[in-house]
């Protein structure tokens, strides 16, 4: 990327997360976020057609999070690392992903998790279908991915400090036994 185009996607990023601490993310205008990160709207919409479409920019690192990790990376892992990455950077994301956030960038999350648990549960193979499951393996990674986000949500939302492996082990306790056993010792890790 050419070092003017990163300037200014930075500066719109920037100004986003300054505009999120005052203003809902639904009340953000375009001429306020061009006027705040001083570029011309025609420079924006060069970028963008929508502020939704720059806030779903800057959830990208947590997507990348999300993506699949090199190793096999447990379920139980990878949770506490996207929560926890989330809990870092709570300021932004609490704002991206709350009641007041954007549909289209909330969508592109939980999306992102559910495409996660597709491929966490591909990779588990026989000891998935072992589980005999009802419905398939497809229903099983959205009930999956969507809790996940629902994790996130839960934790951003807290007014108190939260610890990412409590939160996450907590939730896997409440999980039904159908998923609990599709989700074998060595997908969730101890």
């Amino acid at each position: 990327m050419d070092p003017r185009t990163r300037r200014t996607l930075d500066a719109l990023q920037r100004a986003l997360t300054e505009l999120l601490d005052t203003t809902p993310l639904s009340q953000v205008t375009v001429s306020e976020l061009c006027r705040v990160a001083g570029v011309h709207r025609t420079t924006f919409y060069k970028h963008f057609q929508t502020v939704g479409e720059l806030a779903t920019g800057l959830v990208t690192e947590l997507g990348r999070r999300i993506a699949p990790a090199e190793g096999g990376v447990t379920y139980r892992a990878w949770l506490i690392a996207t929560v926890a990455f989330a809990l870092e950077n709570k300021r932004t994301y609490a704002r991206l992903l709350s009641e007041d956030g954007d549909p289209v960038v909330v969508r592109a999350v939980c999306s992102a998790m559910v495409r996660r648990m597709e491929d966490m549960l591909a990779d588990a193979g026989d000891a998935v279908d072992a589980a005999h499951l009802p419905g398939d393996r497809a229903a099983l990674a959205r009930v999956l991915g969507y809790s996940s986000y629902a994790v996130v949500e839960t934790v951003l939302a807290a007014d108190r400090p939260l610890d990412p492996g409590q939160v996450v082990d907590s939730y896997i306790g409440t999980l039904p036994a159908p998923m609990a056993q599709a989700l074998t010792p060595e997908l969730v890790g101890a």
